[in-house]
């Protein structure tokens, strides 16, 4: 198969995908939550905030506490989905460690 073979279908923005995947997720299991840094809006969490709304943690604009506050509620039993920019986590990490 060649690129220009594929065939685009239901074309939707990543964020979009992203919004139903984690309320699809929270449906299936009580344990998911969703936490963001000031980014519920741009990341399509409405429906997953109307319909958990004590599932859902806006962190504000601090990525590091917010995976703080991520790893605790994994040893509380639940399963935290950090949602903030792709390249922030990662380059933040990266300065610690070097």
């Amino acid at each position: 198969m060649e690129l220009h073979d594929i065939q685009v279908q239901n074309e939707k923005e990543t964020r979009g995908g992203f919004g139903e995947g984690i309320y699809e997720a929270g449906k299936r299991n009580p344990k998911v939550v969703a936490l963001t840094a000031d980014l519920a809006g741009s990341l399509k969490l409405g429906p997953f905030i109307k319909d958990f709304p004590e599932r859902f943690f806006q962190i504000g604009i601090a990525e590091a506490n917010m995976m703080g506050v991520a790893a605790g509620l994994t040893i509380g039993g639940y399963i935290p989905y950090t949602t903030t920019f792709a390249n922030l986590p990662p380059t933040r990490y990266w300065k610690t460690l070097a």
